[in-house]
């Protein structure tokens, strides 16, 4: 992480080392699959299926070992850098950050947060959350949620 609330901005990566965990464990669905096509009991078509399904995450996985995600807070508000996309949301339009599960069984928590327009989307009936900035940051999602927080108050406080 880059910077401070004092210094901004702060720019937060997402983790290299959770792109090459599941890029090794990728790598793995696709050696099954191989493996799966050359043996005669098997069906090659499904093994070809299994290999060719995780061989499409190899590309994704490699870019994001080499170029992760980047998260930048500023006093204008949050922009997020992905693979494909660029969002920004100014702190007046985001509120209430928050680690959450999104389902039962997940074993990792997400960042969630809230918009302040009263625009109810259909993820807060099904997650509890207006919006999401996934796992695998450089902070761990409660203490990501907490630094959005004291961000937002802080800056807006300033902004008056």
């Amino acid at each position: 992480m880059q910077g401070s609330l004092g210094q901004p901005p702060i720019i937060i990566r997402s983790s290299r080392m959770t792109a090459a965990l599941m890029l090794l464990i990728d790598v793995g669905f696709v050696a099954i699959g191989v493996m799966m096509a050359r043996d005669p009991e098997e069906s090659a078509i499904i093994a070809y299926l299994i290999a060719g399904f995780f061989a499409l995450g190899i590309p994704i996985f490699v870019w994001r070992v080499i170029r992760p995600d980047t998260m930048t807070l500023t006093k204008d508000g949050i922009t997020w850098q992905g693979m494909f996309k660029t969002d920004h949301w100014p702190w007046t339009e985001v509120q209430d950050f928050r680690a959450y599960k999104p389902a039962s069984r997940t074993i990792a928590k997400h960042v969630g947060f809230d918009f302040t327009d009263g625009n109810d989307p259909a993820t807060t009936k099904w997650m509890g959350v207006g919006g999401s900035f996934g796992t695998g940051w450089e902070l761990s999602a409660v203490d990501l949620a907490d630094l959005l927080n004291k961000a937002r108050a802080m800056w807006l406080r300033t902004r008056r």
